[in-house]
């Protein structure tokens, strides 16, 4: 079938019209009229590949990725990186339209190059000797020698550990590598036990860890010791803060739009002297604030490992910050979350259902929510606008360059 793409939704798929119905399509842009073959029909939704784009978009560029049309790592390497930028803020900006007014600060995501890309987290699965990605809705592998979407220091792990997959054992299911300042976490993950003898390979500055899927159990494979993610504090502070990760903490995927996110909230917090975080992760958000403003930082997690590595981070830095274990979504005391100068709230991609509704009762002077899903984000700030709150200021940002995933972090006041 031939159709025009309407649209490019979240998550990277074009809309492509037909009279004889829409059908999602990878790998396409605005504007283009396509011939695509529809292969199948998942929620409601015809879904299909690109056999040729007959009406190219003077966007589209030539992929540097030679599996681009088929790895689902990426959605958007036929996609120059200015039409990118644009592509995700429209997202956001679509989103929260409702909440938008003339007093509303919109920072549009500045345009990227190639170089951007810098990811620093990833997991690959395993098969027949080779390390990849999955292809898009399949588990069939993709393997690529050089991958564009990750930092170069981690695409050089990948394939120091692919030249010694022969040392691993074979029920291995996927590695997850985590890229810090100072080293590498290397995650085995298996649906068996550690098995009792295991020599890792010899890689330079990489701690390895064994994880059982589906379960808390992760075991050192070597002697481990800290691995830091150092965050700037500037223009508040000249020094740094170097913020322990383990294995299993949360940690955004690109480096340098972490510290943009961090910069971000301490512009609006420089004024605080009380902040609440909610779902606060190991404090990659608001112990950048204590360093920087001296000031005291209640934190919640529903991640008891993460809210242990909080407190441990705080201490080390010798900072007012205590960190509690709180199932944020369901019924809780809120009693130490009252009367915050800024709340953060940074929920998973589900949103922060249970928490938007409680926003009336905990009183704080503004309130910064960073999202990771432009349509949950959109839900959760109704919740906020429903008590009072107003949008001063959005920021989307691409944490995901090449992916079809955007953040966005926004700042509400009464």
């Amino acid at each position: 079938m031939e159709g025009n793409v309407d649209t490019v939704l979240p998550g990277g798929e074009g809309l492509v019209r037909h009279h004889e119905g829409n059908v999602l399509v990878p790998n396409v842009l605005v504007g283009e009229l396509v011939s695509c073959q529809i292969h199948d029909k998942k929620r409601g939704t015809f879904r299909g590949t690109v056999i040729q784009v007959l009406t190219p978009s003077p966007d589209r560029i030539k992929p540097a990725c030679k599996v681009a049309d088929s790895c689902g790592g990426c959605a958007f390497q036929y996609m120059a990186p200015s039409q990118q930028s644009i592509c995700k803020t429209d997202w956001v900006t679509q989103n929260f339209s409702a909440f938008i007014d003339t007093q509303t600060t919109i920072i549009p995501i500045q345009s990227q190059q190639q170089t951007f890309a810098g990811r620093r987290r990833a997991r690959w699965f395993m098969q027949d000797g080779k390390l990849g990605f999955y292809k898009r809705f399949s588990h069939e592998l993709v393997h690529t020698d050089t991958c564009f979407a990750l930092h170069q220091d981690l695409d050089a792990l990948r394939n120091q550990i692919e030249a010694k997959l022969s040392e691993l054992p074979t029920n291995i299911h996927s590695i997850q590598a985590v890229m810090l300042d100072d080293g590498f976490h290397i995650i085995l993950e298996s649906l068996d036990a550690k098995p009792e003898q295991l020599n890792t390979p010899n890689i330079k500055e990489a701690l390895w860890w064994w994880k059982v899927i589906n379960t808390p159990s992760i075991k050192a494979l070597n002697t481990p010791h800290p691995l830091f993610d150092v965050v700037a504090l500037s223009p508040f502070k000249k020094q740094n803060i170097a913020i322990q990760i383990g294995p299993l903490d949360f940690i955004q995927g690109h480096q340098e739009g972490n510290q943009t996110l961090i910069s971000q909230i301490l512009d609006w917090c420089q004024h605080s002297r009380r902040v609440v975080d909610l779902f606060s992760g190991c404090g990659n958000l608001s112990l950048p604030i204590a360093a920087a403003f001296g000031v005291k930082v209640i934190g919640a997690e529903v991640n008891p490992s993460s809210v242990k590595a909080a407190n441990a981070n705080a201490k080390r830095l010798k900072l007012d910050a205590n960190y509690n274990i709180i199932n944020l979504f369901g019924k809780f005391d809120i009693s130490e979350l009252i009367g915050a100068d800024t709340l953060i709230i940074d929920p998973p991609r589900t949103g922060a259902k249970a928490v938007a509704k409680l926003i009336k009762h905990l009183y704080p002077l503004q309130i910064i929510m960073v999202n990771c899903d432009p349509a949950s984000g959109a839900r959760d700030a109704k919740a906020l606008a429903d008590a009072g709150f107003k949008l001063k200021a959005l920021r989307p940002l691409d944490l995901f360059p090449y992916a079809g995933h955007v953040e966005s972090v926004s700042l509400w006041v009464c």
